[in-house]
């Protein structure tokens, strides 16, 4: 994972308050595997002819499987955390969700991440709004979104944890 330029940190490590609008972050990329979509498939009941079925995908316009969506929005969020301490509490949401074109299996995939925005919601957290873009092994967008995630202050963590 690439370091934000401007604290030090990655953006989700540490606390609302060392966190700033700007920092950026690239992950590192992963290649979607068959076995991924399969156990996507089995855990959410996403069993899609267009993600599942290569006979059927192999006759739409696409020529072959494609990952579900949703699992790269699962993908994104798992590659940006780390082991390290974080005031992340809560995902507050997400919205502009655009798919911009398909990943297939055995596609590499990174994120690339920026802080929009911090809006302060009482003495102790915020929301930080994060812009994220997904690109493929090809450099292409492949799902843009923003994220809303709940984050404690350090000082709030001294008190609650």
């Amino acid at each position: 994972m690439k370091v934000s330029e401007s604290s030090g940190e990655s953006v989700l490590e540490g606390f609302y308050d060392n966190v700033q609008v700007g920092d950026t972050v690239e992950t590192i990329g992963r290649t979607v595997t068959e076995s991924d979509v399969v156990n996507y498939a089995n855990a959410t009941g996403c069993w899609l002819p267009i993600h599942t079925d290569r006979e059927f995908a192999e006759e739409t316009q696409y020529g072959e499987r494609v990952v579900q969506g949703t699992f790269l929005l699962g993908l994104a969020e798992g590659l940006l955390y780390s082991n390290e301490p974080t005031g992340i509490r809560a995902n507050a949401g997400m919205e502009a969700i655009q798919f911009h074109r398909p990943v297939f299996i055995d596609d590499t995939v990174h994120f690339e991440v920026e802080v929009l925005e911090k809006t302060p919601r009482d003495d102790h957290s915020g929301v930080v709004t994060l812009g994220v873009e997904g690109k493929n092994q090809d450099g292409a967008t492949v799902v843009e979104y923003r994220t809303n995630l709940l984050m404690i202050t350090e000082d709030a963590r001294e008190t609650h944890d």
